[in-house]
């Protein structure tokens, strides 16, 4: 039997499954969509240095044990899945199966194929988020973390935060979007919270969609950091990326439009591409945005545009303004010096 696509083994395997991108951070990937991704009949839309960053989850539809890969895939230069990479480790998958695809793997074999050059593993942030998520969608209990968490939330001042488990914060932060009464109880303790629980909890909302208040509620906190007389830049941009599991919103268009007039450093530039690029299909702020990364940051011009270019939702915008004739002069610059580094 030809099997040429991940998701046409696990359908002959008579698995169920999941699929979650990981790169920029955690975003469920519909089965439809993949099926067309692997046809090539449309790019992948979340790429990060040239590959999809995959979490495959599967079980046996009659029950059983769920199993996770983490799977790096290489795209072409349109975006497309590399299908000589999928068929090699497909063909290493069937190896190990001894072309009994029907054949549960071993935990051995899980681990033999993780060692080939197409898995990874991902940081602890976003692999707390995937579990917590994955949990969610799966109808299973959270981890056993998340009653500490709760227990926390509602009286910080007899429990120590040192115990406090990621996997908990991770599970409640996948939960505040389907929980109003959960989300109103983290807004009102969030900004009393220690600084490394805030930083954690904050990190682990970035993975998620958040109830509108408690997103506005933390772009309106970016307002106190500006008042401050040397504004912390990283703790700005943790407040940002915390909401970037959210459609663009006016209040966050807005904040970024403002931070963008007052000449950020790398690490809101670097915030912006990596977790927000969404916001910058307002050619608006795109604009702004290269012309500030051109004059003041061109170390990193050229990085970040090949990452943002790469980008479905982006790239028809970008290339339709690569020889607009108002571009500042910075930007037409380094936009030329990147097409002549580029034929050459």
């Amino acid at each position: 039997m030809q099997i040429d696509t991940l998701s046409e083994f696990l359908t002959q395997a008579g698995t169920d499954f999941r699929l979650f991108d990981l790169g920029r951070r955690l975003q469920p990937l519909e089965r439809d969509d993949f099926v067309a991704i692997e046809a090539g009949r449309r790019p992948y839309p979340w790429p990060l240095q040239r590959h999809a960053w995959l979490a495959v989850c599967y079980w046996q539809q009659h029950g059983g044990q769920p199993y996770v890969w983490f799977l790096k895939i290489p795209l072409d230069e349109r975006g497309l899945f590399n299908n000589a990479a999928v068929k090699l480790f497909l063909s290493a998958l069937v190896e190990q199966l001894g072309g009994d695809i029907h054949a549960p793997l071993s935990d051995e074999q899980q681990q033999q194929l993780a060692n080939t050059p197409f898995t990874f593993q991902p940081a602890q942030d976003k692999l707390a988020a995937f579990h917590a998520r994955l949990s969610l969608t799966l109808n299973h209990a959270p981890s056993a973390y998340y009653r500490g968490v709760l227990d926390y939330l509602e009286n910080p001042a007899a429990h120590d935060w040192q115990q406090l488990g990621l996997q908990g914060l991770a599970d409640l932060a996948a939960r505040l979007h389907t929980d109003a009464g959960l989300a109103k109880r983290v807004q009102q303790r969030l900004w009393q919270l220690p600084a490394p629980v805030q930083q954690a909890l904050l990190t682990q909302c970035e993975h998620h969609p958040l109830p509108a208040p408690l997103a506005k509620a933390m772009i309106e906190a970016i307002n106190g950091e500006l008042e401050r007389g040397e504004p912390d830049e990283e703790h700005i941009g943790l407040l940002l990326r915390a909401t970037a599991g959210c459609a663009p919103f006016r209040e966050r268009s807005a904040k970024l439009a403002t931070l963008l007039a007052l000449s950020p450093g790398p690490a809101l530039l670097l915030t912006l591409a990596a977790r927000l690029w969404q916001e910058l299909t307002d050619e608006a702020l795109l604009l702004p945005y290269l012309a500030l990364l051109a004059e003041h940051h061109g170390e990193l011009f050229n990085g970040l545009f090949a990452e943002l270019v790469s980008v479905p939702a982006l790239r028809p915008l970008i290339l339709a303004n690569l020889h607009n004739p108002e571009l500042p002069a910075a930007l037409k610059q380094a936009l030329g010096g990147l097409l002549a580094a580029t034929r050459g």
